[in-house]
């Protein structure tokens, strides 16, 4: 059975999201989301405006979902799930990759694939609201 990863906050959940996942899913057999946790997207960017708990019930209510792992950190998922596929999202591969990502892949054996580009994110979907204001 061949596993695929993907990471992520999913917050504001947008078509965007669901064909990431559609498309990651298809690489493989198992699809796993390492949702990030409240307190690591207050850490890094802002309040999350919805809260883990109910990103999680958004994502495992997709068929295209197998499992969601809600984590702080996304090796922490790398080494639990142990995927041979880890996918991530076309915005993130142009924003680079985060410390240690590749070199942990590479060194397990996971192949690092991305899905194709959309416009749509949700830094964009806010700086519309806020400017619907």
């Amino acid at each position: 059975m061949k596993i695929v990863l993907c990471r992520g906050v999913f917050d504001l959940f947008h078509v965007a999201h669901l064909r990431h996942l559609e498309e990651a899913r298809s690489m493989g057999d198992y699809l796993v989301v390492s949702l990030t946790s409240d307190a690591k997207v207050r850490e890094e960017k802002r309040n999350p405006i919805t809260p883990e708990d109910e990103r999680r019930e958004i994502l495992l209510g997709l068929r295209c979902v197998s499992a969601v792992d809600i984590c702080g950190n996304y090796m922490e998922s790398l080494e639990k799930w142990k995927p041979g596929i880890y996918c991530k999202g076309f915005d993130h591969m142009r924003k680079g990759f985060l410390p240690g990502e590749t070199e942990y892949c590479l060194k397990h054996g996971i192949e690092i694939r991305n899905t194709r580009e959309n416009p749509q994110t949700t830094t964009h979907i806010i700086e519309r609201i806020r400017c619907a204001s």
